[in-house]
Formats: C-alpha cells, sequence, structure tokens
C-alpha cells in the first residue's frame, strides 16, 4: 500500500498544479479501463506484432504487493519531485528538458532499458493526432540519443497512439513468446502519456541486447512518472498560450490607442498651442517647451492615474530617467521610494544581487542579509535602464517577477512578495530586438504597456536656448559666477546636430563657463561644435529629410527651420525676426502659430 500512497501523493500535487489549493481535486486518466479492456484481446490490436502484453496488464490492474520495496519508495518519491520542479514559483523553476532528462533516466532504471525517449504529439484530439518532434532522449550512460527520430520506428508509435494504452513488442517488432519471462520477453515498450484526457507524448523504451524487465511496483511507478510528464506538458502548453494571449492583448491595446489618437485630430491640433500653463502634473524638473516635449507632457498627463509599465524609448542623453521620475512624483506612488538602477552597467550576477538581494553566506564575501532594489522600492517604482543590455537569463528572471510579484534572494529560499511599479527605459529598438533573437518576446510586451519616445536634440532644438540658460544659472550657482552668452553662439549651437543629445550639451556648457574669459564667444565653442557647423550642418539632418519629402512638405519643413532658426538668434524678437526674414510682421504671427512656435 505504500507504493499506492506514495503515488496517490504524487497526484496530489499534480492537482494541485494544475488547479490551484482550493480548487476540486482532478486527476489525470492514464491508459483508461475501458481502453485497457478493450485492447486484452489480440484480435482489437491494430497489428499482431505490437500488443499490450498479458503480465503487465494484469500488473497495471491487480493490487499493489504489500511488502514495502526500498527501490519502489525511491521511484515514488523522485516522480514526486520532479513535478515539484516545475510547480516552484521561482526563477529556479527547472527547463522542460531537465524534468524530460531525469524522468527517462529513472524509467530506464525501472525497466532496464538500454535507451529511452519521449516523442510530443500534436493537435490532442483522438481523431487527428500525429506524432510529433522527439522532445528527449536518453541512454544508460546519461547522453543524448543522435538523431533520435531515426531510431524509432514510426509504425510502433501510431499504434502505440491508435491503441492508446501501453504496447510491447519483441526484437524486431517480432511478437514475443508466451512464456518468456520479463514483460513476455519484449525489448520494446511504448507508453502513452496524457493529461486532462488528451494524449500529450509518447515514451518509447527498448532494450537492443536482452529483454526489459517488469514488477507490479515498477507499473504502478509507470504511473506516476507519466502523471509527471504529461502534468509538465500541459502546463508548458497553458504557458505557451498565455503568453501568446498576452502578446495580443498587448497588440490590440496599442492598435486601439492608434485608432483613438487617429480618430481625435481636432484634439491634436489644440495641443499645438498649448502651454506648460495647461498642464495638470509637476514636470518642473525637465526644461523644454518645444511640441514633441508638451506632447510628452500631455501623455504624462493622461497616465497620471495609472500603476501600468511603461518603457521609454530614447538615444543616450535625452533625460530618460527624468521622464521616469517625472511619471512616478505624479502617480499615485509619489510620497514612496524611487529606486533606479543601470542594467547595462553590471555583470549578470552583480545585476542579480542587485535587483533581488542576497542572504549571508550566499557567495564570497556575503557577510550578511542584504535586501534588493525590488524590496526597497516596494509601494514605489524601479526605473530599469538600459534594460535592452540585459542578459538572456536576466530577462526570464524579471520576467517571472513581473507575472509573480515574487522574489527570492540569492541564496535564500524564502519567497518575499514585493509591489512595485516597473519604469523601463533602452535606446535600443526591442521590436527589432526581439525579432533578432536577442530580447524576449513575453517580456516585452509586459514592459511595454504604455509607450514613450523621448526625442532628441536635434529634433527640438528649439528649447536649446531655455536648456543653456538654465545649465549658465547652475553653474552660476555652483561657482557663483554669472557668464553672459553671445546670440552668435546660440546660432552655432542651435546648428549642431548634437549627437550625444542633451548630455553633450550640458558638457559643452561647463567648459564653455571653465575656459572662457568673461562672456562666451564663438571662438570659445568646441572644435566638435565649430567643425560640425563648418561639414554643411546648418540644420543638422534637415537634407536627408528634404529628399524623402514632397515639394509641399520639403517647404513647410524648409520655412519651419528658417522661422526657427531665427527666433533664436533674436532671442524671440518678433519685431527683429521680422526684418531678419524680410517677411510682414503678419505673415510671421501666423506662420509661428502655424507650426507650433509660439512658446517664446
Amino acid at each position: 500500500m505504500l507504493v499506492e500512497s506514495c503515488a496517490t501523493f504524487a497526484d496530489g500535487i499534480l492537482a494541485g498544479v494544475l488547479h490551484g489549493p482550493s480548487a476540486p481535486r482532478t486527476t489525470i486518466r492514464l491508459w483508461a479501463p475501458t481502453g485497457v479492456d478493450a485492447l486484452e484481446n489480440e484480435k482489437d490490436m491494430p497489428d499482431s506484432s505490437a500488443r499490450p502484453a498479458s503480465e503487465f496488464l494484469e500488473c497495471w490492474k491487480a493490487e499493489p504487493s504489500l511488502r514495502e520495496d526500498g527501490g519502489a519508495v525511491f521511484h515514488a518519491l523522485s516522480a514526486a519531485a520532479l513535478l515539484n520542479l516545475q510547480a516552484q514559483p521561482s526563477d529556479n523553476v527547472a527547463e522542460p528538458h531537465q524534468v524530460y532528462h531525469s524522468a527517462l533516466g529513472l524509467l530506464i532504471a525501472l525497466f532496464r532499458a538500454e535507451r529511452a525517449f519521449l516523442f510530443e504529439v500534436r493537435d490532442g484530439e483522438k481523431s487527428a493526432v500525429t506524432v510529433g518532434a522527439p522532445l528527449a532522449s536518453r541512454d544508460l550512460d546519461g547522453e543524448p540519443v543522435s538523431q533520435p527520430e531515426r531510431r524509432v520506428p514510426t509504425d510502433f508509435l501510431r499504434k502505440v497512439l491508435d491503441a492508446r494504452c501501453p504496447l510491447a513488442s519483441g526484437p524486431s517488432g517480432e511478437q514475443p513468446p508466451a512464456d518468456s519471462p520479463a514483460l513476455g520477453g519484449a525489448r520494446v515498450l511504448g507508453i502513452p502519456v496524457e493529461a486532462g484526457g488528451k494524449l500529450r507524448g509518447l515514451l518509447y523504451l527498448e532494450n537492443r541486447f536482452q529483454p526489459l524487465e517488469q514488477s507490479r511496483e515498477a507499473w504502478r511507478l509507470v504511473r506516476a512518472y507519466t502523471a509527471v510528464l504529461g502534468s509538465v506538458l500541459e502546463i508548458l502548453k497553458i504557458r505557451k498560450e498565455n503568453e501568446t494571449l498576452w502578446a495580443d492583448v498587448t497588440r490590440l491595446q496599442e492598435a486601439r490607442t492608434q485608432e483613438i489618437v487617429a480618430a481625435e485630430p481636432p484634439r491634436r491640433k489644440e495641443n499645438r498651442n498649448a502651454k506648460r500653463t495647461d498642464l495638470k502634473g509637476d514636470y518642473s524638473l525637465i526644461i523644454g517647451s518645444s511640441t514633441k516635449m508638451l506632447e510628452i507632457f500631455q501623455i504624462l498627463d493622461r497616465i497620471s492615474s495609472s500603476s501600468a509599465a511603461v518603457l521609454i524609448n530614447g538615444e543616450s542623453g535625452t533625460g530618460k530617467e527624468l521622464i521616469a521620475n517625472a511619471i512616478h512624483q505624479n502617480s499615485p506612488r509619489r510620497g514612496k521610494v524611487f529606486v533606479s538602477e543601470n542594467c547595462g552597467a553590471l555583470t549578470e550576477t552583480l545585476l542579480e544581487s542587485e535587483l533581488f538581494g542576497y542572504v549571508k553566506g550566499a557567495f564570497t564575501g556575503a557577510g550578511k542579509d542584504h535586501k534588493g532594489l525590488f524590496e526597497l522600492a516596494v509601494g514605489g517604482t524601479l526605473f530599469l535602464d538600459e534594460v535592452g543590455d540585459m542578459s538572456p537569463t536576466m530577462q526570464k528572471k524579471l520576467l517571472r517577477v513581473l507575472q509573480e510579484s515574487i522574489i527570492r534572494r540569492v541564496g535564500g529560499k524564502d519567497y518575499i512578495p514585493v509591489d512595485v511599479r516597473i519604469i523601463s527605459a533602452t535606446n535600443k529598438d526591442l521590436l527589432e530586438e526581439v525579432k533578432a533573437g536577442n530580447f524576449r518576446e513575453d517580456l516585452y510586451y509586459r514592459l511595454n504597456v504604455i509607450n514613450i519616445k523621448s526625442p532628441p536634440l536635434r529634433d527640438r532644438k528649439e528649447d536649446i536656448p531655455e536648456l543653456v540658460e538654465h545649465f549658465l544659472a547652475e553653474l552660476a550657482r555652483e561657482t557663483g559666477v554669472q557668464k553672459a552668452i553671445a546670440p552668435g553662439v546660440l546660432q552655432r549651437m542651435v546648428q549642431h546636430a548634437w549627437p550625444g543629445n542633451i548630455r553633450e550639451l550640458r558638457n559643452e556648457i561647463k567648459r564653455l563657463h571653465a575656459l572662457s574669459d568673461g562672456d562666451i564667444r564663438v571662438s570659445d565653442l568646441s572644435e566638435t561644435v565649430l567643425v560640425g557647423d563648418k561639414k554643411g550642418l546648418t540644420f543638422g539632418d534637415l537634407e536627408r529629410q528634404l529628399s524623402s519629402m514632397t515639394l509641399k512638405e520639403a517647404t513647410e519643413e524648409l520655412e519651419k527651420e528658417l522661422i526657427r532658426n531665427a527666433m533664436v538668434q533674436c532671442r524671440g524678437n518678433k519685431s527683429l525676426m521680422a526684418k531678419m526674414l524680410q517677411v510682414p510682421k503678419t505673415s510671421l504671427y501666423t506662420k509661428i502659430s502655424k507650426y507650433g512656435l509660439d512658446r517664446f
């Protein structure tokens, strides 16, 4: 009865994994008795060379032995342990091939087989099931079998599919003699793997040199192993379906958002003339009043009541962390901690320790327990910069945290619940990284619930005078030295492409403030800015942009750039701008309003 208890225990674990602790207990049916009874007579078999041996059918239906068999106990507990590897809600859950490999090794020992194979079954309905690809194989030495699909007769596997019960066969497909010991002299054994009443896989065991062995306990334990394998296959199928559904839902959300935006042209036209004073949130830490920045502020206003994950795309130096901080400060989590980490600056092991923490003794130098950033950010926001640089292993671990909202410290055993909002940022095109296989698609859709694009400085040049003024005032407070800047310097700055974005501009201002004698002049500019101007970068990438436009679009873009350049040189003085551009003042006002440049 001990073996039966162990098998029942494994079955109980299986029910808990598939349905949860509060759900009614459900048993995975393997080789239904009606199917076995129907196939006991050879006349019901599709082919007489493969048949259910009467000996193991008897073992299957008979009561288990009353004697306590230590080997049987070991196998029964091994079955439960294999399932437990997949049931763990942690980032250390076993890979499926590890479970398959271990199960095949235990089955080889159970029947004294030479090698074992596991094949997938496609579709799942009896009328349409087919033998799929090999999922795992193993020999006596624990090594995978090369080209497993060529080592197993597909005709025999199809017979097991049709029978939906174990079939035995002699060497070279011969029917084993009835008086042969050890599984009727069979050297080949095919076993179906079911879950939820559907075929999920096929086991194939063989010994080319001697007959397979059997015992009552062995056949009782095969039920536990096939239950484990069936449940693992079912769990993986459900997980894959969930990931696909989540991706579909996210795509639909994005498509719906685009439809809403496309259906509201009057609102977007009004936004062009919006002011920072019209905004609900406080974005004072972000400098800029250009059209592109106002569009970002309006998005931040709309998501201020949400705690959904946000992905910020943008080049390095465009202020992605400032945007993330503004999202936090204007969200329901304001007043809680805001924690940031650069995922590209740390190795995989260091990043894992930083994010999840570690326990004392987890590794050399771990002298005491250490909380990770997820624990420190509970109730608040965790900002993951350069998330596209994460290793595949860390991507998998981050995905589990997002799915289950629990972490486990490095070296620890306890699971810790965490309530953290994730804001991530990257300078890569993650969708292209997904297509290239460098980034997990399921993680991408978990992070990219709300997407914000941080514009490069070359696309918001009207913000350069405001940024320069802010940086000079900041330096004046730090050093006590206040310096003015000549209009010609601003003109050159606007003409520069700024590949390093705001970070490059800030460093340039620091350099000018430190090296200039008195006010800052054009001659004080760095060679990079001056040479960039001499190379014909008068309007940045304007020439490249114009080549792909219609005549009307190119004319409007050039007109807009000329007005923007005049606005910088004339410090927003409309009268001087009209004289410089040689246009009537009324026409200038109309064009400034048309292009959304009236924020100076």
